[in-house]
């Protein structure tokens, strides 16, 4: 893989006199080092070398790879076996490994890595050091054996390797260069790596679990997601991502630079990345739309296929599925996160606004967006870059919503100072701060123009933040990681200490009085099956010293998970007296025929519920998303199943609406078990009508992790709906199970 960074910079005239304008061709081919070397002389010549690739790749936790060839971890020793012309004599013959990394490797800059071989045999492993080492096991014959073990910090990505042998007292040097480079990654096994994790059952999940769960809706059932990080050409399009983000060779050494580059090139903001993103009702026909894929592979593939050109469409929880992948390929420890009722704080203040008019009525135009879910990711390494405290798990998003320093990308933001409200720290913490804690100040329009605060809602963002449980499918809260709880005295503390970095510090809009006295309940039709009738009812409950005269409104909106309000379906206002204490429930019915057309094919919808004090013109108010229900996709399929054996598995699903639907499709992939793939269904469905669809599975090989058939269905009028399948693959011969994982 070429590592050349600097060819476009180098061709250009304004860069003259800036930068050397050596080419990297021209510099390794006058670097000596790394040419090969034949010179007359007693010295030892390499016959052949024994890269071991299969044990080293099972003991490096690689071996699920598709790629071929050697794929190791920084950290931990990996053995050769190197077979010369004659036998090695340790009292005469000098050996060293040699190995080179990036486009313009150079010994003084740390991409030229020599390493002296002792040759009197060892069967004791040195303490990991800093360094690149290595150590003789095994010197029989002309066959020598060898550990060598990268440095814990070394750059990830493509090394080449070769062998210098000479005598003692000659300058007469031979040199070898190995056909086959090797490719390092992130070791969350080694203590030393700043990846590391303790417990094996973290390692297994966050770095070789090949399926997971991406929270959408607030149930325990999360979206299945193929993370696929092992599956060709992943690794490929990963490394070659660095290399678009222009990272140096150093950079590459940490975990922090390669997310910042890969939450950058995951969406296609800046510098043509893998993913675009699309937040519309039509979508163009020659697109996928986010709710089809079904994991992170056919994404990759198509980028890959189609010369680096970005692919249509993504939405968050497609970003997060995508970063995932890269970075769970190179060894960072990852996972996907929703946090529900998530804000898009778009300049800084860290409060996210909302404003009515006097009536009651919802400005929706004006808003800051809170978006109904959002999906981040967290990766788990030390912060070297940071003062001690901010280790673990980081934050950090593909999704393009505001830049940092000029570029769409997010984070690594440390959890400990999201939660201490530590907002000066890098990496994009007051953005992600706002998102899960900031304040909702709801502000009044008057018919001047002018605006004053109504009311600010403490704890209207930041709820029910999800991620996969380990070694299961289950849901995880971690809000508890994110902020304290709402309310009290410590998340109080860390708002005020916040306010001091907001961009709205001078506006002292919290000494205003904006105690509330309306308490509303709202119960969401989401029991209802999307196209029905549905009934929304709002309790009001009086919590004043006196009675009130209150004119409420209730209004549906159409609307997009982003928070972005689409059409209005209905509105409907109530004059109510409630007395103190008291509670009154408002009933909006809402006819299926009266939100058809203008439905978000989601199923989404937003509620804007406004209570106005008749007599002193005090207003509260308060807003609930839903998502109405939809038909079930099923998958019939045999828990177990033989590798190498065809079996078919059905997909099944009915139209249990009364909604006609066109316009269809299933999609359904399974990592190492077939290839992602796409069924139209050119008929319309008709109410009630059921469609079967059989693929055929064909698994390479048996697996000790077990895998998952994953299916979407997606029409014109419904998206948004998935299955999954959990698959044993066994093969009956034993005696011949040797390339299980």
């Amino acid at each position: 893989m070429d590592r050349s960074r600097t060819k476009k910079a180098l061709g250009s005239e304004e860069e003259e006199g800036r930068i050397s304008s050596l080419s990297d061709e021209d510099l390794r081919a006058r670097n000596k080092v790394l040419e090969p070397k034949d010179e007359p002389s007693a010295a030892l010549n390499v016959s052949s070398v024994d890269c071991q690739t299969k044990l080293n790749r099972k003991n490096h936790h690689t071996n699920e790879f598709e790629k071929a060839g050697n794929i190791y971890r920084r950290g931990q020793a990996f053995v050769i076996r190197v077979e010369f012309d004659r036998e090695v004599k340790s009292d005469h013959d000098v050996i060293l490994l040699q190995f080179t990394y990036g486009s313009r490797p150079q010994e003084s800059k740390g991409t030229v890595i020599r390493i002296p071989l002792d040759l009197k045999p060892t069967t004791k492993t040195s303490d990991v050091t800093e360094t690149w080492f290595a150590e003789v096991k095994n010197i029989a014959g002309k066959g020598l054996e060898c550990a060598i073990t990268s440095a814990p910090d070394s750059s990830i990505g493509e090394y080449r390797f070769y062998i210098e042998t000479n005598l003692k007292d000659t300058d007469a040097v031979k040199r070898y260069e190995e056909k086959e480079s090797m490719i390092i990654l992130f070791n969350a096994w080694a203590k030393e790596d700043t990846v590391y994790m303790d417990k094996e059952e973290e390692r297994g999940e966050y770095v070789l679990n090949e399926t997971g769960r991406v929270w959408t809706s607030r149930t325990w059932y999360g979206r299945p997601w193929n993370f696929g990080q092992f599956d060709d050409p992943v690794l490929d399009v990963a490394l070659q991502l660095l290399l678009e983000g222009g990272l140096s060779d150093v950079a590459c050494t940490s975990p922090v630079s390669v997310i910042r580059c890969l939450s950058s090139l995951c969406n296609s903001c800046d510098n043509n990345g893998v993913l675009a993103g699309r937040w519309t009702k039509e979508y163009p026909k020659d697109c996928t739309i986010p709710w089809k894929w079904t994991g992170s592979v056919p994404i990759i593939k198509e980028y890959h296929t189609n010369g680096n050109k970005p692919v249509r469409y993504g939405q968050c929880w497609v970003f997060s599925g995508l970063l995932t992948t890269m970075c769970r390929c190179l060894g960072i420890p990852t996972r996907s996160v929703t946090n529900f009722d998530s804000a898009h704080d778009t300049d800084s203040s860290m409060t996210i606004d909302s404003h009515w008019d006097e009536d009651g009525e919802p400005l929706e135009d004006m808003n800051d967006s809170v978006w109904n879910f959002h999906v981040w990711n967290e990766s788990w390494f030390r912060r070297l870059d940071l003062p001690e405290g901010y280790d673990g798990w980081q934050a950090h998003d593909a999704t393009p919503q505001e830049a940092s320093e000029g570029i769409m990308r997010c984070g690594p933001a440390p959890l400990t100072a999201i939660k201490e409200g530590h907002v000066y720290l890098n990496f994009d913490i007051p953005f992600v701060f706002g998102e899960v804690n900031g304040d909702r100040v709801q502000w009044v329009v008057k018919k001047d123009g002018t605006m004053e605060v109504s009311q600010i809602d403490h704890s209207a963002v930041g709820h029910y933040i999800s991620t996969k449980r380990m070694g299961s499918n289950d849901r995880e809260d971690v809000t508890n990681l994110y902020k304290y709880p709402d309310g009290s005295e410590q998340e109080r503390r860390v708002a005020k200490f916040v306010n001091r970095y907001s961009t709205r510090r001078k506006q002292n809009i919290y000494k205003l009085d904006t105690t509330k006295v309306l308490n509303f309940t709202v119960s969401p039709p989401d029991n209802t099956l999307i196209g029905d009738d549905m009934e929304i009812k709002v309790a009001v409950k009086n919590t004043a010293d006196g009675p009130l005269k209150l004119h409420l409104t209730v209004s549906l909106v159409n609307a997009y998970y982003t928070g972005v309000a689409g059409s209005r379906v209905k509105t409907q206002t109530f004059e109510e007296t409630i007395n103190t204490k008291d509670e009154k429930i408002v009933t909006m019915p809402v006819k299926g025929t009266e939100y058809h057309d203008g439905m978000n094919p989601e199923g989404r919808f937003q509620l804007y519920i406004s209570g106005k004090n008749i007599d002193s013109g005090s207003m509260e108010s308060t807003q609930v998303s839903f998502v109405l229900k939809k038909p079930q996709l099923v998958i019939q399929v045999p828990q177990t199943i033989e590798a190498k054996e065809d079996t078919e598995a059905t997909i099944v699903f009915k139209n249990t609406t009364q909604l006609v639907l066109t316009q269809a499709e299933i999609a359904v992939e399974g990592s190492g078990l077939l290839a992602p793939q796409t069924i139209d269904i050119s008929s319309p469905i008709k109410p009630g009508d059921e469609v079967k669809k059989t693929v055929v599975l064909h698994p390479r090989k048996p697996y000790y992790w077990g895998r998952e058939l994953i299916a979407t269905f997606t029409s014109k009028q419904i998206v948004d709906i998935e299955t999954s399948a959990d698959i044993k693959v066994i093969r009956q011969n034993k005696d011949n199970d040797s390339d299980s994982d």
